[in-house]
């Protein structure tokens, strides 16, 4: 029997810790300083009103980055499935953020329609953290309502929900609402002169990329006795398949978008299930092929052993490169700056501020384009990218072969 690590219970230190941020008043002290975003840009005197749409670890620790990034921002409205979680979140944001904290009991909002009646609030920007088999909902939703949006990963679990994401993200754009995705690979210093370096030929031209995950199983929450199996499921969704999209989607889809952003604009046209590749670590993996000729092999794993580790190898006709330790071999042979200790968070703290630059400029360009990535459009389609890259690994997975992702087909939810 599988045993998962069991979550502890939210709290403003399990938030921070999570979130690789230090504590928010000493955070925000270290941007007025001018520590590590530019002088000036988030003094705005405008308040931004931000609610929270998912109000788990992830959602607030979004929130009080957003509260870091701008002191104009205020957190006035919550919205879960869950009570306990609208109040553990409330504790953790007074404690972290103050004042920026002006959200009443009216405007906290419990259960399934929980999304509806926050948007119904005089909002400017939502951030959008329930699990993601609600996300393509949410996303259409908060367009609908024309609110600018960051929007953690992925953007949907299966064709049926990139259907109704890349609609509401094509008219987001027509909108000029702004879609941030916490795509934080892209935000990641390292991580972009690796591939800046790939871009100029350091390796030669890219001929296949490996992305392979091995790992322990993801958190758990302990149920009380009697509590109804419905409920336990929403409540550990990560490890419910029909609620997260699997390992390959919800917990690979930074890996797939490194991928993606290192083969450039090539599509993929196919992906076929294997159990014998570059890396192998056990089991079935994904390989995808690209309009170019070029592959892509994918694996995600999780279980009770610790795994054999994460390993991200791009091959090309001069040499290779390790995306993770940055180093590059061959003729142009080189190593990109290490993360400095207590930087991790920082990508996405950079990710947030950036959004909210946007917002302040007026909406009238999309947050993330020409983003540090590099990707041509906005961050929130490249979410969608890898998004559906994942489903068609995952379908790939279950023996359902796709030729292209996301053409809107209607596939069957796992039970």
């Amino acid at each position: 029997m599988t045993t998962p690590f069991r979550v502890p219970a939210l709290s403003r230190r399990s938030v921070l810790a999570a979130t690789a941020l230090t504590p928010a008043a000493s955070l925000c002290a270290a941007v007025d300083a001018g520590g590590v975003f530019p002088s000036g840009l988030f003094r705005g005197d405008d308040r931004i009103r931000v609610g929270i749409i998912g109000c788990g670890g992830r959602g607030t620790g979004a929130a009080i980055q957003a509260a870091c990034a701008d002191r104009g921002v205020r957190v006035v409205a919550l919205a879960d499935l869950f009570a306990d979680q609208i109040a553990s979140s409330s504790g953790v944001l007074e404690g972290a953020i103050g004042q920026q904290f002006e959200c009443p009991n009216e405007r906290r909002f419990v259960g399934a329609a929980a999304h509806r009646d926050l948007l119904a609030c005089d909002v400017d920007v939502v951030i959008l953290a329930a699990p993601p088999a609600t996300r393509p909902a949410h996303l259409a939703a908060a367009v609908n309502r024309g609110v600018h949006m960051w929007c953690e990963t992925p953007a949907a679990i299966d064709d049926a929900g990139l259907e109704v994401a890349t609609a509401a993200l094509a008219e987001a754009r027509q909108r000029s609402l702004i879609v941030a995705s916490a795509l934080c690979s892209r935000w990641d210093a390292p991580t972009m002169e690796t591939i800046r370096r790939i871009h100029d030929g350091a390796i030669g031209r890219v001929l296949s990329v490996a992305v392979h995950h091995d790992g322990g199983l993801p958190w758990w929450k302990p149920a009380a006795p009697g509590t109804p199996a419905g409920e336990i499921r929403q409540r550990n969704w990560i490890g419910c398949a029909a609620l997260s999209g699997g390992h390959f989607v919800e917990h690979h889809i930074h890996a797939l978008d490194r991928a993606l952003w290192v083969l450039g604009d090539d599509k993929p046209v196919s992906a076929a299930k294997d159990r014998a590749g570059f890396l192998p670590v056990g089991g079935d993996f994904v390989r995808f092929a690209f309009d170019s000729g070029r592959t892509l092999e994918a694996s995600c794993r999780r279980s009770e052993s610790p795994g054999r580790g994460t390993a991200e190898v791009v091959v090309g006709t001069h040499g290779s490169a390790d995306l993770l330790a940055g180093v590059l071999d061959g003729p142009r042979a080189s190593k990109a700056p290490k993360r400095q200790p207590g930087q991790g968070g920082e990508m996405y703290q950079l990710a947030m501020a950036a959004l909210l630059r946007d917002v302040r400029l007026g909406g009238n360009r999309l947050a993330g384009e020409g983003f540090p990535g590099g990707l041509s459009g906005d961050s929130g389609q490249a979410l969608l990218r890898a998004s559906a890259l994942g489903v068609m690994g995952r379908m790939a997975l279950e023996g359902r072969p796709q030729s292209e992702p996301g053409r809107g087909r209607q596939t069957p939810r796992p039970a």
